[in-house]
């Protein structure tokens, strides 16, 4: 971990930044859920095995993003005008926008079956999945003044704009 802060703090490379660290951020939310419901399954308590199951696939899906968030904007600077680098750098940030919503819902449903110290674990990860959501869509909504085709500018606040009204 301090490898990774020590890159995102060193200004001799430009990734891992803003989207790598966001992607990081809603990983760790996934991690908090994946360990109340595990805790929640060592009380018996029913229906959480599914949630956690699907709280560790989107962990996977947000590590994943860590590294291709870097890989997305290391591509747009080597090719600053090549549609697929553009599509790619646009793309990431929507796919972490769109995990971290799924993990505040989720955070949601697991709520309904938690109760003391938990609950603390249980809204950091709320926390953290709604800044990574709202970070993600930032990011989002600056990449879209590096598309130069209108119809994917539309497509991207489209999608922004669907995103932040679910939350």
């Amino acid at each position: 971990m301090r490898e990774f802060i020590a890159r995102v703090a060193s200004a001799r490379e430009p990734v891992p930044a803003g989207g790598s660290v966001v992607a990081l951020t809603g990983a760790s939310s996934a991690a908090l859920l994946v360990l109340v419901c595990g805790v929640l399954q060592r009380k018996d308590v029913p229906s959480v095995a599914e949630l956690s199951a699907r709280a560790a696939v989107l962990q996977e899906r947000l590590l994943a993003l860590v590294d291709l968030d870097a890989a997305a904007f290391r591509a747009f600077l080597d090719d600053k005008h090549g549609q697929a680098a553009i599509m790619r750098l646009s793309e990431t940030p929507i796919e972490i926008a769109q995990s971290c919503a799924e993990l505040a819902a989720l955070s949601l449903r697991i709520e309904r079956h938690t109760s003391g110290p938990m609950q603390g674990d249980l809204r950091a990860a709320r926390h953290l999945a709604l800044a990574g959501l709202d970070a993600a869509l930032d990011i989002a909504k600056q990449n879209i003044s590096v598309q130069a085709d209108p119809l994917a500018q539309r497509r991207l606040r489209a999608q922004i704009a669907a995103l932040r009204r679910r939350h």
